[in-house]
């Protein structure tokens, strides 16, 4: 995956925290950031102590970005929802272009990277739509009611897409040696195994958040 494609959309996505995100393709090397405030170190880990056994991995993950939560969980999880959806838009420029060279270890494979491709683009039309619902927990307008529906779609979305990944690197195994083996075959396990854990924090952060 490009990461200067992740850092571009990075730069927009996590407008709603405040955050800011060089992108490599920057003239001049941005100022080093200053360290997060102790508070804020304390309320990340806190927040991330939601995603169980990821906790870690969360920390690490949103830290550059730990000052800008303010407090707010709802901010933490559109930050890793963020991030995990610039992930996910750049896997699905990447299965397209390896659907259109193939795989190279006959049709069966070639079709299963087609619904792994199909599968994965899916998910990504709605990575705009998910960010306006975690917007909305953020905004805390409403009802409880406005609440809960915005959360649950989030929710749903996203584990739905990481159950798309899991599906797609059953796909593969399902089609034979020749299908794992490949490179193609390779490179769409991979990616499939390393977006996977940017989904899951991302809705259990959303699922945790309270109205």
């Amino acid at each position: 995956m490009a990461m200067a494609t992740i850092s571009l959309q990075l730069f927009f996505l996590l407008a709603g925290t405040s955050a800011v995100v060089a992108t490599s393709r920057s003239p001049m090397a941005p100022a080093q950031a200053p360290e997060p405030s102790s508070s804020a170190i304390s309320f990340l880990r806190a927040s991330c102590a939601a995603t169980n056994d990821a906790a870690d991995f969360c920390y690490n993950l949103l830290l550059p970005y730990a000052d800008t939560f303010n407090g707010s969980l709802a901010r933490v999880a559109r930050a890793a929802s963020a991030i995990a959806e610039a992930r996910q838009h750049d896997f699905t420029d990447e299965l397209a272009r390896l659907k259109l060279r193939g795989t190279g270890a006959g049709k069966v494979a070639d079709m299963t990277l087609t619904d792994c491709s199909n599968e994965v683009s899916t998910s990504d039309m709605f990575s705009n739509e998910i960010l306006g619902h975690i917007d909305n927990l953020i905004a805390h307008q409403g009802s409880q009611k406005d609440f809960d529906s915005h959360k649950i779609t989030a929710v749903e979305f996203m584990t739905s897409a990481e159950s798309g990944l899991t599906q797609c690197v059953d796909w593969f195994h399902s089609a034979g040696e020749a299908a794992v083996s490949s490179p193609v075959g390779k490179e769409v396990i991979d990616g499939c195994t390393t977006l996977s854990p940017y989904l899951h924090i991302s809705y259990m952060l959303v699922d945790a958040v309270k109205f």
